[in-house]
C-alpha cells in the first residue's frame, strides 16, 4: 500500500472542514471580543448629563459604551433596566465620586458610583451581616460624604399589625354633586410580621421584614359619590377616561430587577414602566388604573408585603424610585 498517497490524500479531503470550523471560530472570538452581532435594537442611554435614544447592535453595555465612544472610569458603573441588554432597555452611566469611609476613627478616602453607604460599604469589604454605615443606608450619596461604619447584631422578633382598610369610591349619577352614601363600612385587617431588629453598635438602627402573615382580611369601605353626569380623568397621555372607582392607597416603588431579579410579573409578563403590584384581594390582576404623577398602568404583578391598600409602581431606575419614596395617592380603576 502506498502509505504516502493515503496519508496525503486524507489530509487533503480534511483541508475544507479545518477551514471551515477555523472561520467559525474566528466568528464566535470576534462576537465575544466586539459584543456585537448583526440583530439591532433601540434604547435610551443617559451619559453626562445627556439622554438620548440610540439604535445600536451591541449585546451587552460594555460594547454599548464602545459603540458610543463613551470611556468609562475605572469606578464607573452602568444600571441597565433589562437583566440583559434588549431593545426597549434604559442604560444610565453612573460616574465615580469621592467619599470617605470611617472605622474605628481609621479613615479612608475612596471612589465609588454605588447608590448608597450599603452599597459602598460592601464594595470596600464590609459584609453587610457583620457592618453597617450609620444614618439612612439608602439615601443616595453626595460626593465629599463621610460614612462611618459600625457593628451589626440582630434580633428576630414577630409583631401584629393593622392593614388599614381601603376607600373605594363608586360614581352614582342618582345622588347630587357632594352627596355620598355609604355602602359598606370599613374594617381593618391583621397581618403577622416576622423581623429583624438590626441595631448598629448596640443601637436600634433598622427593622428587617423576614416574611409576612395575613391573619384577617381588610374589609373595604364602600361609598357612592354623588354626580349628574359621567366623570372623566384626563390621563398622562391626554387621552380621557372614565373610571368605575377610586381607592385611597399607600404607594411605593421597585425596579424590574427587584425581587428573585427575572424581571418578571405575577402574570408573566416583562416588569416595565407602566405595571404595578397590587394585592389582587383589591384591585384584580388584569385591571387598568390612573395614578396622578405615573399615569396609566396595569395591575400585572404581585408583592409579599403588598396587602390591603398598598401599591407597588415599576419605575425605570433607582432614583425615580428614591424620588417617588413613599406616598398616599388616590387610584382610579378606569373602565
Amino acid at each position: 500500500m502506498d502509505w504516502k498517497r493515503f496519508s496525503m490524500t486524507g489530509f487533503k479531503n480534511k483541508r475544507p472542514i479545518t477551514r471551515m470550523y477555523a472561520t467559525m471560530i474566528a466568528l464566535l472570538v470576534i462576537v465575544s471580543l466586539t459584543g456585537f452581532i448583526d440583530r439591532g435594537k433601540s434604547v435610551t442611554l443617559v451619559a453626562d448629563g445627556t439622554t438620548r435614544q440610540v439604535y445600536t447592535h451591541a449585546v451587552n453595555e460594555q460594547a454599548l459604551m464602545r459603540e458610543n465612544n463613551i470611556d468609562m472610569g475605572d469606578y464607573d458603573e452602568i444600571d441597565v433596566s433589562t437583566q440583559k441588554l434588549a431593545d426597549g432597555s434604559y442604560v444610565k452611566v453612573r460616574r465615580a465620586i469621592p467619599v470617605t469611609l470611617e472605622y474605628r476613627g481609621q479613615k479612608q478616602q475612596v471612589y465609588t458610583a454605588k447608590h448608597n453607604s450599603q452599597e459602598v460599604a460592601e464594595q470596600y469589604g464590609y459584609n453587610k451581616e457583620k457592618y453597617r454605615p450609620y444614618g439612612d443606608v439608602q439615601k443616595p450619596l453626595q460626593a465629599g460624604e463621610n460614612i462611618v461604619i459600625g457593628h451589626v447584631s440582630r434580633k428576630t422578633i414577630t409583631e401584629d399589625e393593622v392593614v388599614p382598610y381601603a376607600i373605594e369610591s363608586i360614581p352614582d349619577e342618582t345622588l347630587g354633586q357632594g352627596e355620598e352614601k355609604i355602602v359598606q363600612e370599613g374594617q381593618n385587617g391583621r397581618k403577622r410580621v416576622k423581623l429583624n431588629i438590626v441595631s448598629v453598635d448596640g443601637q436600634v438602627a433598622d427593622k428587617e421584614t423576614l416574611s409576612t402573615e395575613l391573619i384577617s382580611e381588610m374589609q373595604p369601605l364602600i361609598r357612592k359619590v354623588g354626580t349628574k353626569e359621567t366623570v372623566e380623568i384626563n390621563t398622562s397621555t391626554g387621552d380621557v377616561s372614565h373610571y368605575q372607582k377610586i381607592i385611597t392607597m399607600e404607594a411605593t416603588a421597585y425596579l424590574p430587577t427587584d425581587g428573585d431579579g427575572q424581571c418578571i410579573t405575577r402574570m408573566g409578563t416583562r416588569a416595565r414602566y407602566g405595571v404595578v403590584a397590587v394585592d389582587p384581594n383589591v384591585i384584580p390582576l388584569g385591571s387598568t388604573v390612573f395614578i396622578p404623577g405615573y399615569g396609566v398602568a396595569r395591575a400585572e404583578d404581585t408583592g409579599g408585603a403588598i396587602l390591603g391598600n398598598r401599591i407597588d409602581l415599576c419605575m425605570e431606575d433607582y432614583d425615580a424610585c428614591m424620588t417617588f419614596g413613599r406616598r398616599t395617592v388616590p387610584v382610579y380603576i378606569l373602565n
